[in-house]
């Protein structure tokens, strides 16, 4: 089921800046956040990162989303586990920048050394 709540809006634009297909966005965004929900969960996995990080990474949560500002390596361990290009990679990870924004209102410029990643649970 192709579940990517606040990420959709978000994807043929981030393909099209990246020049990459943006039906291989959309596959590696749906296989990431399957990944998640397996794991043994969103919630398990934010409360983690919670635990895991010198501050709490959840800057907002939206009935199923999570908006999660990361340390870079979190980003380093999806892409090897993830089977696309760098290019897809890129476009993957400016459509969570951009929801992030778009649901947070947070400014890059706010952010730090941080990463935005949006982590959706099933319904």
């Amino acid at each position: 089921m192709e579940d990517l709540g606040p990420l959709a809006p978000h994807v043929a634009d981030a393909a099209a800046a990246a020049d990459v297909d943006e039906s291989a966005v959309r596959g590696t965004l749906i296989t990431m956040q399957a990944d998640v929900r397996a794991y043994p969960g969103v919630a398990d996995l934010v409360f983690e990162y919670r635990r895991a990080f010198e501050y709490d990474p959840l800057v907002r949560r939206d009935d199923r989303a999570y908006f999660l500002l990361v340390p870079p390596r979190v980003w380093s361990e999806f892409a090897a586990t993830l089977d696309a290009s760098a290019a897809v990679l890129a476009a993957v990870r400016a459509v969570h920048d951009r929801a992030f924004t778009a649901g947070t209102e947070l400014a890059p410029e706010e952010r730090g050394d941080w990463e935005p990643l949006v982590v959706v649970a099933s319904s």
